[in-house]
């Protein structure tokens, strides 16, 4: 019994974590009020970045206040988030300003089948989050954009193909 209790004396404590509002469960909904999302129920944040699957950890609360241009968040202080919301991110990191960004992370669309060569000449961008549809291609997605029957994937390499779709290079 000793051991248990000094083994569970190191485990982080989660309740926490469970009581707080998730800023990165706010997402777009479609006309009808659903959340939009894709064929395997992932959906699109309206509050946290989007970003690849290698997100930075932060797992903690952060106070956040909302206008239009989005959620402005930081670290709860000494008497916690007078005047914010107090909220629970993830993955997130602080900037050098004191903010915090939270971020949603997507799976890295190459693990799901979607990569291949870049075509010689083809012009390459910066990461983005793409909807690839098995058959029919991918598309930059922008926020509130509907995924249907496709599936939300990180890019990395992305390239721009003649006929207006992404491809993503497997680099």
């Amino acid at each position: 019994m000793l051991i248990l209790a000094a083994s569970l004396a190191f485990i982080p404590n989660l309740s926490h974590a469970s009581s707080l509002p998730d800023l990165c469960d706010d997402v777009y909904l479609d006309a009808d009020g659903v959340p939009i999302h894709d064929a395997k129920g992932m959906t699109f944040s309206r509050y946290c970045e989007w970003t690849g699957p290698d997100a930075p950890w932060w797992g903690a609360a952060v106070c956040c206040s909302f206008d239009a241009a989005g959620a402005h968040c930081t670290v709860p202080d000494s008497r916690g988030c007078e005047g914010a919301y107090e909220m629970w991110c993830d993955h997130g990191e602080q900037a050098s300003d004191g903010s915090v960004t939270c971020y949603q992370p997507f799976p890295d669309i190459c693990d799901s089948g979607f990569c291949l060569d870049a075509p010689a000449g083809a012009e390459q961008g910066d990461a983005v989050p793409v909807c690839c549809i098995p058959g029919d291609g991918c598309y930059e997605v922008d926020f509130g954009d509907n995924c249907p029957g496709g599936y939300l994937g990180w890019c990395y390499s992305p390239y721009t193909n003649e006929d207006g779709t992404v491809g993503c290079a497997d680099d």
